[in-house]
């Protein structure tokens, strides 16, 4: 235990000497675990919590170092600016306030000897011998799996997909294979395994919306400061991410620290903390529903493409960090062993720490704790929480933090304003709503229907349970504060998937993976009443299925069968059957070459939409470098929300979108990315068209930098 504490100094002035020695490597990996863990650890000390095991302060620290690290942030970005200094975001004042505020924390902590009151009881209660064979395998399946994306080798790829579909099953086969101790480990390593697969695709930005968040992190970095962005050359949506201090000073302080390139750091981060969400998601259904159902629930959100390892969960990073603190704090919602005053105190911590992050999901927490504190006003036994003053401190923070910085208000005004317009007159975009999601493909083939049945009891499992914790509850052991929020989240799915307006707001994708936090549960109690109830019927009918009975005392063979569900729903979202069947594209990873090589329009454009080549990178940051910042710059509707944005660092309101009729005006630039000139395709907001509709339009101008695969136009100044 005495190690344990000493880690806080020692890590701390371990950091402290390769950030001084610049050691290359052990400078990366010390300051990376020192920023992750101790700060949080530290600062958790102080709460005395008796109650937490090793998991919850594992899971603690994570979140209150990342929370940690931002307002640390602010604080030194806003002071040293004061005192008349430009770059408070380099390497001294950095490291100077958070060693300091953290060695100060331990001197309090250990006088007030915190080895007697904070307990760290590991949860690896097993010998190490009956764990050593499975966590061996755990440990390798990560580098197992990166080696096959790195070098694009499809069968190691498919190997580690076998691996996790077969771990799934495994853990209900025997608890001498796997442990119910090692449930978390299990989950980590899986969630490493799959959440870096898609940023290892590219040594550059992968993704949609990362390349904008990539810009607003770019420019703190460049400045050496975070500031308010112009409002007359960056767009509302620009300014909006720049005020979500998790995509800005979060990576901007981690960069400085480590000394490590600002892709890498962007690409690691945020995977890394991504890979705890499900850890708390287990740990919210295993007190909930037992160690059983909190795995597979747990996995039931790791296997879901759209909701944890797929390009475009990956690519929102502010919503990433988001997640976690939401999870932490309805984990202190529902629970019932932290006390109330320290849970309260926790709670404002990481409400606070989630407002700064994403302004979304920080709209939806306060509506969750809306709705829990108005039913706790009626039946007083509800939560005991939340009281008046927590809640108004909640929406104080909130709201606070959006009024200085302006663009979150005034980007939700917005949206509801057009949400509400698009509602009366019944139109407004179809981009990413269920019907495009869900919609029957146009060629079937056995892929296809292996993956709509699989996807269909999938379905089929969530949506009764969900049924069966709005009618039965008792029967499920839910809690009342959890079936709250969860009805809550069926509500919000169910009413995006009906009106398409509103899906649009965030795409349903994103909604489906948000409400994926709390219903994943809804997936195995589905399947246990499902089964439970083939079971009663079949015991009526003196069939041989009597064992599956809700209620039977041997439950395993009932998990046994949703854990081989649940596998053959991972290998049909990864895409591991059209793949082994040799049919259609189905996702990013796995189908990498085969989309990098298609010559269907539409599979390019999606390609290219979350891959940068590296000539459109050169070509990007040779405009950067040589670019007038008063010109217009015209390019494709991909390479505007892009790469012109990510590595070309250009204000969107700078660039003006191709067509087959623009007319460059004097003194600007055309942007032709590696879509444009290699595959001939040109992508606009509504469609496609070949390039050489503007052939005549280059005409206009003269061909000033070209890498064979990308090319930058000119035309004559008017002077």
């Amino acid at each position: 235990m005495k190690k344990v504490l000493m880690s806080i100094p020692i890590l701390t002035i371990l950091a402290n000497i390769v950030i001084l020695l610049d050691i290359p490597i052990l400078r990366e990996i010390i300051v990376f675990l020192f920023l992750s863990f101790i700060p949080g650890f530290a600062v958790l000390g102080l709460f005395k919590l008796k109650e937490i095991g090793f998991l919850e302060t594992v899971l603690f620290s994570v979140g209150l170092s990342i929370a940690f690290v931002m307002f640390i942030g602010l604080l030194v970005n806003e002071l040293v600016l004061l005192l008349g200094f430009s770059q408070p975001l380099s390497t001294i004042p950095l490291i100077v306030a958070i060693s300091a505020f953290t060695l100060v924390v331990f001197v309090v902590e250990y006088r007030r000897d915190l080895l007697e009151t904070l307990r760290l009881k590991t949860s690896f209660e097993g010998k190490i011998k009956d764990v050593f064979p499975v966590s061996l395998l755990l440990i390798i399946l990560p580098i197992i799996s990166a080696l096959g994306v790195l070098y694009l080798n499809v069968p190691v790829i498919l190997l580690s997909y076998a691996i996790i579909a077969a771990l799934c099953i495994l853990s209900f086969v025997s608890r001498r294979l796997v442990p119910e101790s090692l449930f978390p480990f299990l989950i980590f390593s899986i969630s490493i395994a799959l959440v870096f697969q898609v940023p290892l695709t590219s040594k550059y930005v992968v993704g949609y919306d990362a390349n904008l968040e990539y810009y607003v992190f770019r420019l703190t970095q460049i400045n050496g400061h975070w500031g308010f962005l112009n409002a007359n050359t960056n767009p509302l949506i620009a300014l909006t991410y720049n005020s979500m201090l998790s995509i800005t000073l979060l990576p901007a302080i981690y960069s400085a620290l480590m000394n490590a390139p600002s892709d890498l750091v962007f690409k690691i981060l945020y995977p890394f903390i991504f890979s705890f969400t499900p850890i708390v998601l287990y740990r919210i259904c295993e007190k909930q529903f037992g160690k059983s159902i909190g795995l597979l629930s747990a996995l039931f959100f790791v296997f879901t493409y759209t909701a944890f390892y797929g390009a475009e969960s990956l690519s929102l990073n502010r919503q990433i960090v988001g997640e976690l603190f939401l999870v932490l704090s309805v984990f202190l919602l529902i629970s019932k062993t932290i006390p109330v005053t320290k849970a309260r105190l926790l709670l404002l911590f990481f409400g606070a720490a989630l407002a700064i992050s994403h302004y979304s999901l920080a709209y939806i927490y306060l509506a969750i704790v809306a709705v829990v504190f108005i039913i706790s006003r009626v039946k007083p036994k509800f939560n005991g929480v939340l009281n008046v003053a927590t809640v108004l401190l909640l929406f104080g923070l909130t709201f606070s933090w959006y009024i200085i910085s302006s663009a979150p208000l005034v980007s939700l005004t917005s949206t509801l304003n057009r949400t509400f317009v698009d509602i009366l007159t019944g139109v407004g975009s179809t981009s990413g709503t269920a019907s495009m999601i869900f919609g029957l493909p146009h060629v079937f083939t056995v892929a296809t229907w292996i993956n709509l049945l699989i996807t269909g009891i999938a379905d089929l499992f969530l949506v009764v349970g969900v049924i069966l914790i709005i009618f039965r509850p008792k029967i499920t052991g839910i809690s009342a504060q959890y079936s709250i929020m969860t009805i809550m989240a069926a509500i919000v799915l169910a009413i995006t998937y009906a009106i398409p307006s509103i899906s649009s707001i965030l795409n349903f994708t994103r909604f489906y993976g948000i409400t994926l936090l709390f219903l994943a549960p809804c997936f195995v109690l589905g399947g246990k009443g499902l089964l439970g109830a083939i079971g009663k019927v079949s015991r009526r009918l003196k069939l041989p299925l009597k064992r599956f009975a809700f209620g039977n005392k041997n439950m395993r063979v009932v998990f046994l069968l949703i854990a081989v569900i649940l596998s053959a729903y991972f290998l049909s979202q990864t895409g591991f059957v059209n793949n082994v069947t040799n049919s259609a594209v189905h996702i990013y990873t796995i189908d990498f070459g085969r989309m990098k090589i298609s010559n269907d329009p539409q599979v390019e454009l999606n390609f290219y939409s979350v891959y940068i080549p590296r000539q459109d990178v050169f070509s990007a940051i040779w405009l950067l470098n040589h670019g007038r910042s008063s010109s217009t710059i015209y390019a494709d509707y991909a390479s505007s929300d892009h790469v012109l944005t990510s590595y070309g660092l250009i204000p969107g309101n700078s660039i003006k979108p191709i067509a087959n009729s623009t007319i460059p005006a004097p003194d600007s630039f055309m942007y032709l990315s590696f879509l444009n000139v290699e595959d001939k395709i040109v992508s606009t907001y509504n469609g496609l068209f070949n390039s050489s509709e503007i052939s005549a339009n280059l005409e206009e101008g003269s061909l000033v930098y070209s890498n064979g695969a990308g090319e930058i136009w000119c035309t004559s100044t008017s002077g």
